[in-house]
C-alpha cells in the first residue's frame, strides 16, 4: 500500500501524485469513485472502458490486425466511409 499526503484546495480539489496516476494508468476521462470507511477515504479507478473496448473490437474479424488504438480508429474511419461497417 502506498501513503501520500495530499492538500485539499480551497475548491475541494486533491490532486493525484504522478507516480500513482502513471501506475494505475490514470487519463483526463478516467472515473474514480470515492468510498468513505469512517474518518477514511478512499478512491478506486474506474474500469478503462475505452481500453475495454479496443480490446473487443480488435477481437472483430474486420479488425484483428489492429495493434494501437490509432490503427483502430483509421480502419474504423475508412470502414464508415466505405459503408463497410
Amino acid at each position: 500500500m502506498t501513503t501520500k499526503n495530499i492538500t485539499i484546495t480551497s475548491k475541494n480539489q486533491i490532486t493525484i501524485p504522478a507516480d500513482i496516476v502513471r501506475k494505475l494508468q490514470l487519463n483526463k476521462y478516467r472515473q474514480l469513485t470515492i468510498h468513505r470507511r469512517g474518518d477514511e477515504l478512499i478512491l478506486k479507478a474506474q474500469p478503462d472502458l475505452e481500453k475495454q473496448l479496443s480490446d473487443i473490437w480488435k477481437q472483430l474479424p474486420k479488425f484483428s490486425g489492429t495493434q494501437t488504438n490509432s490503427e483502430l480508429k483509421l480502419t474504423t474511419n475508412e470502414a464508415w466511409k466505405n459503408k463497410s461497417l
